[in-house]
């Protein structure tokens, strides 16, 4: 029985030996051609880009107001703006604020722009708190970029330990995220120019285990940028998803392949705004494209021993 299925089995083979010649071919070709446009893509968009960069960016619009968050991207992306002489208008939590107007005269100084803050209570997203920002974005005289940012990832815990505080922090930013983007978006329309960058990290590619709420965070910030994309692109305004891995703050920090300054992650990350969606920085390209290589089971089980508290493995990589 076994030999005459064997044999059934090798006739059907043959029989559409070239069909399936062809259906490999197809397949091989479109993965070598969606390579080789990921390959072009990224050398224009970090390696070109650093030689022949635009510093024009007022043509988006004169104001970039910047969503700041402690030890995150963003501040960094605002200086990388303010060096492209945009005015920098920041907005932060109330708890920040001698920080932010430390940072705010930091960048008049250095870089002969303006800047201005404006905190709020981010964890109340009251009516009167989003009318407060309207009216502060409403008065600035054409807004060119917007930038969103997630809090930080942070430390791996179950869901059901997860903090209060931590939960509200993490929906208070989707949901200040969302406001921020349909007051600024009007007035970009308006003028028919801006771009719009999202930034997370890369927990919402798929799901992590004890990063619930942050990894959903993640995922809803990265579709939501891309949803705007094409939703706006005929308004010609650019909607970036931006997902860097982790970047090193501190001194403290080990240095590895994988983590990279932030100040360099943001030169290249603004240099590349023609990305739908990008990582920010080549060596995180390279990064995310192989670990889209590995299974994906594969790679939720290793997140899920990684982040389990009381993995050994995890403990001995913070060492």
């Amino acid at each position: 029985m076994p030999n005459t299925f064997s044999k059934q089995l090798i006739c059907t083979l043959i029989r559409y030996e070239q069909p399936l010649a062809l259906l490999g071919l197809w397949y091989l070709s479109s993965t070598l051609f969606c390579l080789a446009m990921s390959t072009l893509c990224g050398l224009r968009s970090y390696f070109l880009a650093l030689v022949f960069p635009s510093d024009n960016y007022r043509r988006y619009g004169r104001w970039a107001v910047v969503m700041i968050e402690q030890n995150t991207l963003s501040y960094h992306y605002a200086e990388e703006l303010a060096k492209k002489h945009m005015d920098i208008k920041l907005i932060g939590s109330t708890g920040d604020n001698d920080a932010l107007k430390k940072f705010a005269e930091y960048l008049q100084d250095t870089y002969g722009i303006e800047a201005e803050v404006l905190t709020s209570d981010l964890d109340k997203n009251s009516r009167n708190m989003l009318d407060c920002i309207r009216d502060k974005i409403e008065k600035l005289e054409s807004i060119g970029i917007l930038v969103n940012q997630l809090p930080r990832r942070p430390i791996p815990s179950p869901h059901v330990q997860t903090s209060d505080c931590e939960l509200t922090e993490q929906i208070s930013a989707m949901v200040l995220t969302a406001h921020l983007s349909k007051i600024v978006i009007s007035k970009m329309a308006a003028q028919h120019s801006g771009a719009v960058i999202n930034i997370s990290d890369p927990s919402g590619d798929y799901p992590h285990p004890y990063l619930a709420a942050h990894s959903a965070s993640c995922a809803y910030m990265d579709y939501f940028a891309r949803s705007l994309n094409w939703e706006l692109a005929c308004d010609n305004i650019r909607v970036q998803s931006l997902v860097p891995y982790d970047s090193i703050t501190t001194d403290e920090e080990r240095c590895t392949w994988g983590s990279i300054r932030p100040s360099l992650v943001a030169r290249h990350a603004v240099n590349s705004l023609s990305k739908a969606r990008s990582r920010g920085y080549w060596l995180y390209e390279l990064k995310g494209f192989l670990a889209k290589c590995i299974p994906l089971y594969f790679r939720q089980y290793w997140t899920y021993k990684m982040n389990k508290p009381d993995c050994g493995c995890r403990l001995m990589l913070k060492e």
